[in-house]
């Protein structure tokens, strides 16, 4: 009986876990430029991306971060723990010290969406419902 609490016990826990990391960017979408090999992340290598801890793709091509500001704060806090505020000093610290390049920013989805798909290595957070011409989406497993 106590090993059947405990196998029911891990297997909830196991697909509260897998309910919580497929909604883990609930409203918003990873796209890329269409140069990069990925067609899938797992959440933890988008953090890794995110926090400048992952500088080049798979073959070298150097991973360019674009942002939207304010747009997709819910969805960066999710992705990697900060809210749009701390992204921005945190890669602000990063430029100042020579340790990375800040993120480029775009103004609304239509051009985020244009900024990844001309950039080489490109990546980005955009809404849900943005129209996503020339780039590719990838899957956050």
């Amino acid at each position: 009986m106590k090993k059947n609490l405990i196998k029911t016990g891990c297997l909830a826990i196991g697909l509260c876990l897998g309910a919580f990391q497929a909604q883990a960017l609930d409203g918003a979408v990873v796209i890329a430029n269409s140069s990069v090999a990925a067609d899938s992340l797992s959440a933890d290598a988008l953090k890794d991306i995110l926090t400048g801890k992952t500088k080049y793709w798979d073959g070298g091509q150097a991973v360019i971060i674009t942002i939207l500001p304010d747009k997709t704060d819910a969805a960066l806090q999710q992705a990697c723990g900060m809210d749009t505020s701390a992204f921005k000093t945190f890669w602000q610290r990063l430029a100042f010290s020579g340790r990375g390049q800040e993120p480029k920013k775009a103004a609304d989805a239509a051009e985020l969406v244009q900024i990844v798909a001309t950039t080489k290595g490109a990546i980005a957070i955009v809404p849900a419902d943005a129209a996503l011409t020339g780039v590719k989406k990838l899957e956050i497993k």
